[in-house]
């Protein structure tokens, strides 16, 4: 018995020593071995699984210069350049040697603009190998990008010294001496180029080098020897169309493009190509059939399956745009298209926060990439951060000058800052490149409103509605600029069109409500009113609408209060209902009634946010600040996002006899996200930007309100205080002279007269 647990200890430890030694295995044993199957996969062209490796031998050794250069290589096979930029500067970090990994980090630093990093990188390059000629030729590159022609020339010379095979210092070179308007000197380094390398790439840059000069015939020739010299290239065909595409003749485009795909039918790039070509055409559905041809021959058909998912997309079909983006992005999480079409949908959605991060990380890998900043524009527009929006849209013209939709949301940007000539030459600009931009067009006709040419205007909104006859927007502006020239039957007629189209557009209502007083016929608004809301019985604008223009013209504050209760009901997120009905019960002596009222429902329900808000209003109106603060912050703590309490609590701060304009500034910012079409959310973040002196801000916001509720005199007389204090003392002139005519004097009426006194004193 004895013997046997000997021998059974024995072998029992002899079977622990061999698990023990088969798990500790050397690590520079296994990170060697990683880093082998990883270059076989890489010999395989299967990057993926060589990432896989790669990423394990750096794990056990976090400083394998090797491994860590090799995965940046792979990086870069599988579309991932973040990825690959940063191993490629880690690998070169660890490894100066390494000069390949040096360089290849040097190039992405140019190409994201940051030339001091590209600089000290080439240092490091230099200093490992003073005859690196590719280290010289980017030097060249970097002189050439801040304009010293001569330290440029310099650098490309000894790079030329040192390599004068490399067709691409030629090319460089060929750059140089074209900035310097040494053009012959440029042809000759460019037909070197081409002598030392007859591929397609360089046919491109010699032609493109003819076409600036305008000699189209040479460039043209350049392309068709390259077709020549390469037919069994599908760039060859590519390069040729995109020529004909710039020159103006698209049939010609189509013409050599359907002859690639003849001769080379089981090619993807050249019908990804023509699936462009079509789109850019609108013909959407041979587009979709040349994108569907182009997957079906290709090995790797993840970009043009991107690009049909942004189709689908831009023609409305976005359950299909979804299906493809995700398809792409589980096999390829950073394609680039792929996460944009993305970001749209969730835009669309109303996901703003998750699609600005993706749009946020695409800027960040593709600086240069003019539709990211673009959309990325619009997320900020659509969160009411009219500032970012502004400087994403300048980012994106920067990049795609072409950009139609860019040009015509920087127009919008300019008519809301009130710079309407540069809003019209932008939509012209937009309209020039594209002329069936209709969002273009209307912002033109806005702008020569703006800048006074009123019949110009009302012609070109009197073509504009003949081509879109339903379009509310071209038939309420066009009725404005009817109202402008004293052709008010047609403004009447228009407004009502546009009411007949749209039932719950509540600006024509409200305009023509505003012109029925004016005709002295308040009766006549408050019927119309009620017959609009007969028709839209929840539409919370014309609840309120109704319940204004009673308590102006009608004797029942009880019916107001009751229609602002229905409004409240339906629009909890709407300031105005509660100002109203505080400023009702203000004078008709039951505040403080009514303030034990919510004071008590929300006693006995503490999360009432509506009870804190309308207390708070009650709170202010009877002049006691601080409590009404105190019950916004309560509403803010149980619905931070509470759009009511946030606009209210901001204007209070900034009104404060030492207000803290900060935090003024942060909170109004919630209301204005939470509810960007506000208009008096609007005025609140325009009033605080006011106050701190940032004029050009609150102009932007002001506007917006007025566009909104052009009948409100304290928004425009707002509008003009920015105006003066901007030195657009004309406008603001204009402007004062508009809400001083007004049928019902507002509270700062006084304060307006004595402003246009000034102005005109």
């Amino acid at each position: 018995m004895q013997t046997y647990r000997h021998v059974f200890l024995l072998l029992l430890i002899s079977v622990f020593a061999l698990l023990l030694s088969g798990g500790c295995a050397d690590p520079a044993e296994e990170k060697a071995e990683h880093y082998q199957k990883g270059m076989e996969y890489v010999e395989a062209e299967n990057y993926k699984s060589a990432i896989i490796e790669f990423r394990n031998a750096v794990q056990i050794d976090p400083k394998y210069a090797e491994a860590r250069y090799q995965l940046g290589l792979a990086y870069m096979e599988t579309g991932e350049p973040g990825k690959a930029f940063r191993e490629l500067q880690r690998a070169g970090s660890l490894d100066p040697t390494n000069t390949d990994a040096l360089i290849r980090t040097a190039e992405m630093y140019l190409r994201a603009d940051k030339l001091e990093e590209t600089r000290r990188t080439l240092s490091e390059i230099l200093e490992a190998d003073e005859n690196f000629p590719d280290a010289y030729a980017l030097l060249a590159q970097i002189e050439l990008k801040e304009g010293n022609l001569k330290a440029a020339e310099e650098a490309i010379s000894r790079a030329l010294e040192l390599n004068d095979q490399e067709s691409r210092y030629h090319m460089v070179r060929a750059r140089v001496m074209g900035s310097q308007n040494k053009m012959d000197e440029a042809e000759e380094a460019l037909n070197k180029a081409l002598q030392l390398n007859p591929e397609p790439a360089t046919f491109r840059e010699l032609a493109t080098f003819y076409a600036r000069r305008n000699k189209m015939d040479k460039a043209e020739q350049t392309l068709r020897q390259m077709l020549e010299n390469h037919p069994d290239a599908s760039g060859s065909y590519i390069e040729l169309a995109r020529f004909y595409l710039s020159s103006g003749k698209p049939a010609k485009a189509e013409d050599i493009l359907l002859e690639g795909t003849e001769k080379l039918s089981e090619t993807g790039e050249i019908y990804t190509m023509l699936g462009n070509f079509f789109r850019a055409e609108q013909k959407f559905e041979k587009a979709e059939n040349a994108y569907k041809e182009a997957i079906r021959n290709s090995q790797d058909p993840a970009d043009t399956q991107a690009k049909l998912s942004d189709l689908y997309y831009e023609t409305g079909k976005t359950d299909s745009a979804a299906r493809q983006a995700e398809e792409v992005l589980d096999a390829h999480p950073e394609h680039p298209i792929a996460n944009l079409v993305q970001a749209k949908l969730l835009l669309r959605a109303q996901k703003a926060s998750e699609a600005m991060a993706i749009l946020e990380k695409l800027v960040e890998d593709h600086p240069r990439w003019g539709e990211a900043h673009y959309i990325k524009a619009l997320a900020h527009l659509n969160n009411g951060e009219m500032q970012e929006s502004f400087k994403a849209v300048d980012q994106a013209l920067q990049s795609s000058p072409r950009n139609a939709d860019a040009r015509t949301l920087m127009a919008h940007h300019l008519v809301l800052k009130r710079e309407f000539e540069s809003a019209k030459n932008e939509a012209g600009k937009a309209l020039k490149i594209a002329p069936g931009n209709m969002r273009a067009a209307i912002i033109l006709g806005k702008s020569l409103l703006g800048t006074g040419d009123v019949e110009q205007a009302v012609q070109l909104f009197e073509e504009i509605k003949k081509q879109k006859p339903e379009n509310v927007e071209v038939l309420y502006t066009l009725a404005g600029g009817y109202l402008a020239q004293d052709e008010t039957k047609k403004a009447v007629a228009l407004l009502e069109d546009t009411l007949a189209l749209s039932p719950d557009f509540s600006p024509a209502l409200a305009l023509l409500s505003e012109i029925r007083i004016r005709q002295g016929q308040p009766d006549k608004a408050i019927s119309r009113a009620r017959t609009q809301l007969e028709q839209s019985p929840e539409n919370p604008a014309y609840l309120v609408l109704l319940a204004k223009l009673i308590d102006r013209f009608g004797s029942s504050p009880e019916e107001s209060l009751e229609l602002l209760e229905q409004a409240r009901k339906q629009a909890p997120e709407n300031p105005r209902i509660y100002a109203m009905t505080a400023d009702i019960l203000a004078r008709t002596g039951n505040t403080g009634t009514a303030i034990e009222k919510y004071r008590a429902a929300t006693e006995k329900d503490p999360d009432f946010v509506p009870g804190y808000m309308a207390l708070g209003t009650l709170l202010e109106r009877t002049g006691k600040p601080e409590a009404a603060k105190s019950a916004y912050r309560k509403a803010l703590e149980i619905e931070p996002e509470f759009a009511p309490a946030a606009n209210n609590l901001a204007w209070l701060l900034a009104n404060d006899s030492e207000p803290d304009l900060g935090e003024a500034l942060r909170i109004a910012r919630i209301a204005k996200e939470a509810a960007p079409e506000d208009p008096y959310i609007a005025d609140t973040l325009g009033w605080v930007h006011y106050k701190r002196g940032s004029y050009k801000l609150a102009l932007t916001q002001f506007t917006t309100a007025v566009e909104k509720r052009p009948d409100m005199g304290t928004l425009r007389y707002h509008l003009a205080l920015a105006l003066h204090a901007g030195g657009q003392t004309a406008e603001a002139e204009n402007e004062l002279v508009k809400c001083l005519s007004a049928e019902r004097k507002f509270p700062e009426y006084e304060k307006a007269k004595e402003l246009l006194e000034k102005i005109r004193g």
